[in-house]
């Protein structure tokens, strides 16, 4: 029973280092992140470093998860807010108030 908490809680500081990293290179997560996939589309999807339901993991920026865009499923990418175009800026900031 002891060794399971420490094994949890070294799980949990661990996630919790890698979200922080990401955020440092800026990137928005964990939570509702804006990714492009493999074809281009840009959308939203919840984004927490060290877990996935929907997605597989591809080590820390890649997952394989359906695109709702295209409606396929693709390899997707994080993307940091400051790299998005006016125009992709303003279509994420519509497309985040309906969430």
């Amino acid at each position: 029973m002891f060794l399971d908490i420490i094994v949890l809680t070294i799980v949990v500081v661990i996630v919790f280092a890698a979200n922080l990293m990401m955020r440092h290179k800026g990137y928005i997560v964990p939570g509702k992140t804006i990714v492009r996939c493999s074809k281009g589309h840009l959308f939203i999807t919840t984004w927490i470093e060290g877990y996935s339901l929907k997605a597989v993991r591809l080590g820390s920026l890649s997952r394989y998860q359906y695109c709702p865009i295209g409606k396929h499923w693709a390899i997707v990418h994080p993307v940091k807010e400051s790299a998005l175009s006016n125009d992709e800026r303003k279509l994420m900031s519509h497309h985040s108030k309906s969430l």
